[in-house]
């Protein structure tokens, strides 16, 4: 069995993809499910101690201002 992923490139022609792909899984070809690709805020996960360390030494904040003045910067 393969997996594939299908991104619908043009708005105005998503009904009729899904309508095909609907169709298929009822002829029981394929199993079709959307996946939501823009996740909500309930499932962010806050950044690790490391990678908030990481992302203001990328950014190169630590010479001029301190770890709490980099992190308000930067919005951690």
């Amino acid at each position: 069995m393969k997996t594939f992923h299908i991104e619908v490139t043009n708005e105005s022609e998503e009904e009729l993809i899904t309508k095909i792909l609907e169709n298929l899984q009822q002829k029981g070809m394929i199993k079709f499910s959307e996946a939501h690709v823009n996740g909500s805020s309930d499932t962010s996960v806050p950044a690790s101690e490391e990678q908030v360390q990481e992302i203001i030494d990328e950014a190169e904040l630590g010479p001029y201002y301190s770890e709490k003045e980099a992190k308000n910067i930067l919005n951690l």
